[in-house]
């Protein structure tokens, strides 16, 4: 069996396969569902999978995500124990992804004084529920008391 027998036919089979897949990939319904941050985000907050956040599905992730944070649980988060998870994640991050790491420490540190209103350097229960109500009515721009995915890309882009 010669060189050009034994490559050819796998070479053609490549060409073909390579051919089909851009018909493939345009044949698929244009209507298939790409998961993107704000899906990956309901999907966390909406724990009975309703397609929607309520503002008691968002006090729920509100409450847990300030139970993780409060680690010394005295009630009140402080700025070290806000900017942990950050901190770690710019310790690990590789030289690729520091820059972007970098810029979301900074968005943290700035979210952190934002939600300590009292300006005291810890941010309380309270504090953090009012924050997310008053973010949950801002979202929810028709007022209906639900927030979609689409409503979250359309918050995100209105920043």
């Amino acid at each position: 069996m010669s060189i050009a027998s034994r490559i050819v036919p796998p070479l053609v089979a490549a060409a073909l396969i390579a051919s089909a897949v851009p018909a493939f990939a345009q044949s698929a319904p244009a209507s298939a569902p790409r998961r993107d941050w704000a899906d990956r985000y309901l999907t966390r907050v909406d724990t009975e999978r309703k397609g929607y956040i309520t503002l008691a599905d968002a006090e729920r992730f509100a409450n847990a995500q300030f139970a993780r944070l409060d680690r010394n649980h005295d009630g009140t988060v402080d700025r070290a124990e806000f900017m942990a998870a950050a901190q770690r994640s710019l310790d690990r991050a590789s030289p690729v992804r520091k820059a972007r790491v970098e810029a979301s420490f900074e968005r943290r540190e700035t979210l952190f004084h934002t939600l300590d209103q009292k300006g005291d350097g810890k941010v309380t229960q309270d504090e953090y529920l009012a924050a997310t109500r008053q973010h949950f009515a801002e979202i929810d721009a028709q007022k209906t008391g639900k927030i979609t995915a689409d409503d979250l890309r359309a918050a995100h882009h209105g920043l």
